[in-house]
């Protein structure tokens, strides 16, 4: 069934592609004339290679500054999957790029793997992210005389240059607010928006004692200053904390925020990508205000502020994290992870 689903999708957005074009009305494996000059063959979509990887680079923004083949005439559909003239000399046998997909390095992955892992590359291929079509991509086509048909090469030149600041570095934050009316609201507590209707968030954040319940998120604000008519609110519908945390513990202290309405995604606002696999974990970045003196006056930047935190020796966890009322066990490294800066007082809150 999942696979189904994968090849109507990736049907649908080829479809766009194709707006427009005429349709050959040729079966599968009937020949076929590209350009009035190359003799091709019917085939599926996933068995064209150079097909494939132009759809997949031009559906993950790769458009600019690239050299990407046009797209192959459509000759029918199968099944719903669309029916092209290749001109490949080698035709895949196994539909080696049916689970491909590109990500932001320009690099092919699998989208094999977590409903997650699948849901990020989705994102990525669909959303304005800053990081989308970056590298320079070329599928060079050469045309082989003897056997008449072309072999296509893929290079691909990843960028390592630093990226350049960006006047919103945290599209995927939220700002959770307390109480009944929104005029009086107190925004307390901040998540990072993981899909259209979800928010992650600390479980100890839904409980605010006196100031009410957690009821609105704002999205897409830069800093405290800006008027509540450009805030991007949505209702707390359902709040649902991990089954295993216990307040005040700081055990499994992790939950999830249901929205009442979907969240409309731009340049602005971004969901975050859960992360699934083994990456470098020696160093994390967070979102958080700084405070700075000035005459022995301390003020807090009202724009948030990236601030990068080294993973910590576990030796050092344990000496700095201690058996208390919320950690009964200490620092536990199968449930938690430790990160700081030394020498630094400033903090973004207590635990990362």
């Amino acid at each position: 069934m999942a696979s189904n689903r994968c090849v109507i999708v990736l049907f649908c957005l080829f479809c766009s592609l194709y707006c427009g074009w005429c349709e050959l009305h040729l079966s599968e494996g009937a020949r076929c004339i590209v350009d009035k000059i190359y003799q091709g063959t019917c085939v599926r979509l996933f068995k064209c290679g150079s097909a494939v990887l132009t759809y997949l680079y031009r559906n993950a923004g790769f458009e600019n500054d690239t050299y990407l083949p046009p797209l192959p005439e459509l000759c029918s559909h199968r099944s719903e999957e669309p029916v092209v003239c290749c001109t490949d000399c080698v035709l895949s046998t196994n539909d080696e790029f049916k689970e491909s997909a590109v990500a932001p390095s320009g690099i092919l992955v699998s989208r094999t793997g977590s409903k997650a892992w699948k849901k990020c590359l989705d994102y990525f291929h669909k959303l304005p992210y800053p990081c989308r079509g970056k590298g320079l991509v070329s599928i060079e086509k050469q045309w082989v005389e003897a056997t008449r048909c072309h072999n296509s090469v893929l290079r691909v030149n990843v960028s390592v240059a630093e990226p350049k600041p960006l006047q919103w570095n945290f599209p995927h934050q939220a700002r959770l607010g307390y109480g009944d009316d929104l005029s009086s609201v107190q925004w307390l507590c901040e998540g990072t928006v993981i899909s259209e209707r979800f928010i992650l968030t600390s479980a100890h954040c839904t409980n605010a004692g006196v100031f009410g319940t957690m009821a609105f998120a704002s999205l897409g604000l830069q800093n405290n200053k800006e008027p509540p008519e450009y805030w991007n609110t949505h209702k707390i519908k359902k709040v649902i904390i991990h089954p295993s945390y216990n307040e005040p513990s700081w055990y499994h202290d992790i939950a999830l925020l249901e929205t009442e309405t979907e969240i409309m995604f731009d340049s602005q606002i971004l969901p975050a990508c859960l992360d699934v696999d083994v990456h470098d974990k020696s160093e994390a970045e967070t979102a958080g205000k700084r405070t700075q003196v000035i005459d022995n006056n301390i003020s807090e930047i009202t724009e948030m502020q990236p601030i990068l935190f080294n993973e910590l020796d576990t030796i050092d966890c344990i000496l700095a994290y201690k058996r208390a009322n919320n950690l009964m066990h200490g620092f536990d490294s199968k449930l938690q992870m430790c990160y700081g800066r030394q020498n630094v007082s400033e903090e973004t809150c207590k635990v990362n």
